[in-house]
């Protein structure tokens, strides 16, 4: 093979991660839907999840080097206000994947709406 066409691979140490954020109204599943796809948990084995009052935090090592971190955001009025005064920087920069999860079935998307802009 010439010089010019080989093809050389290089481990890097260095990681690689994407940032996910799930958010929603209150009871609409996010804490399960998050554990279905990242933890392989059976959704029969969800429904008696609780809500949550605060961000959680999960650090997934998907594949080799690559790391997944999701933030799932509470849905309570006090903790939104504080994602976009005291913690916007540390929630929302460098997000790579915003999933907002609503019931369709619920007229009254309060969430929604400081998300907006």
């Amino acid at each position: 093979m010439d010089e010019k066409n080989e093809i050389i691979i290089e481990e890097k140490e260095d990681k690689k991660s994407l940032k996910v954020i799930i958010s929603g109204n209150k009871g609409v599943g996010k804490s399960s839907i998050k554990s279905i796809i990242f933890n392989s948990v059976e959704p029969k084995d969800t429904l008696n999840f609780a809500s949550n009052d605060e961000i959680q935090e999960t650090h997934i090592n998907y594949i080799n080097n690559i790391y997944i971190d999701v933030l799932e955001l509470s849905s309570n009025p006090d903790e939104i206000k504080q994602y976009f005064s005291t913690k916007k920087e540390y929630i929302f920069s460098n997000v790579d994947i915003f999933i907002f999860i609503s019931d369709v079935k619920n007229q009254k998307n309060d969430d929604l709406k400081y998300f907006e802009e």
